[in-house]
């Protein structure tokens, strides 16, 4: 079994040096973890919206959602998406319109154990408009990149140079979505492409940003991007029906140069997750199962970087847990005063969450590992 274990002070502060212990057998590492807790956001200026709006959203993602897993097409799970253990000792942990989620009892990976197969995953993403909706919005493309892809840009930055002592060169982002992220790389002097399969997502990134993002296979074609320094997947490998395949390619490509990956993916272990347990009828995001058929703990991601070949160097932890429960407790309540009089209060709640490490989302970043203990 993989044991995960971290030396951390008493007094929580937002950032702070830890010490992450892993044990497997005979076999024993440790890793140097810059932790930072929180990111401030207005988060209210992306989301906010009716509850007419989140009712039909959630009627149309409930109902799309139900129809594809009732379908008998399905990809039984056989081996956990991280470490490959069998699934016969894996056991069920929540049900989200007709998906089931397995915990897997070797890394603590959750994951959704019947799924549509790899193509048409790729089917979706590649031609769903509504997925896109929310990115490729452009009353709100200003606000995204201040809010969102601007902070990233300079956690990614301060990492990389705490690391090599330097700003890195390029930057390759994988599942580029509308191309925020890769447009504030730009403004902030780092040179940046994307690889991006929707194509919405690719149309509004030109229109918008005058960017070309490529239309390619990065797990297959890994070679072709091996002049990065570094390589991103922002809220990617939780879509894919082999995560581990996106970051062993990153690893080839990063292979024998200063290199850092940088993965954002959603935590099973956080409060979104016990609110979205007991309003399971309702859910837009987070333990959405057909986006994020693969949840993470931060054992399963910490699991997924060593057996790539990385040592972690970092992570960040934040959410929108607060949000998800105003919105729930609005939606309950068929009142949308609650989250008009509330949302003020959402920055305050979700900063005590990420002080506890309840937040919805983790960043790790990681260096190619020097093959030693």
């Amino acid at each position: 079994m993989k044991n995960w274990s971290r030396i951390t002070p008493f007094e929580t502060q937002c950032n702070q040096e830890e010490t992450w212990l892993y044990k497997d057998g005979k076999i024993e590492k440790r890793f140097d973890v810059q932790v930072e807790l929180g990111k401030p956001i207005d988060i209210l200026s992306l989301k906010l919206s009716m509850l007419e709006d989140f009712r039909k959203n959630t009627a149309k993602i409930r109902d799309s959602r139900i129809a594809i897993y009732k379908k008998t097409d399905m990809q039984y799970v056989e081996n956990c998406p991280v470490c490959e253990n069998n699934t016969q000792s894996s056991c069920e942990v929540l049900q989200v319109y007709g998906a089931k989620y397995f915990r897997c009892e070797n890394c603590s990976h959750y994951f959704v154990i019947e799924r549509p197969s790899k193509k048409a995953l790729e089917e979706f993403y590649a031609k769903d408009n509504q997925y896109q909706n929310t990115y490729a919005d452009s009353k709100t493309t200003e606000t995204r990149i201040k809010e969102v892809a601007v902070p990233k840009v300079k956690w990614l930055l301060r990492q990389f140079e705490r690391v090599y002592g330097r700003k890195p060169k390029s930057v390759l982002d994988v599942g580029a979505g509308s191309g925020h992220f890769v447009q504030a790389c730009k403004v902030s002097g780092i040179e940046a492409d994307g690889i991006e399969l929707s194509d919405k997502g690719r149309l509004f990134c030109k229109e918008n940003f005058g960017i070309e993002l490529l239309d390619k296979d990065f797990a297959k074609g890994w070679e072709s991007f091996t002049d990065y320094e570094v390589i991103t997947f922002w809220g990617v490998i939780e879509h894919v029906s082999h995560p581990m395949e996106m970051l062993t390619s990153a690893a080839k490509a990063l292979s024998k140069k200063d290199g850092l990956i940088v993965v954002e993916v959603p935590r099973w272990s956080c409060f979104s997750t016990t609110v979205q347990s007991a309003f399971s009828g309702s859910i837009v995001r987070h333990l959405e199962p057909l986006g994020h058929i693969n949840c993470f703990s931060d054992s399963s991601l910490a699991t997924a970087f060593l057996m790539s070949g990385f040592d972690i160097t970092a992570a960040w932890y934040f959410g929108m847990d607060a949000y998800e429960l105003i919105t729930q407790t609005s939606n309950l309540l068929n009142d949308n005063s609650v989250l008009e009089k509330m949302g003020e209060n959402i920055p305050a709640f979700q900063k005590t969450l990420d002080l506890a490490r309840l937040s919805d989302e983790v960043v790790f970043s990681g260096k190619p590992s020097d093959g030693s203990d």
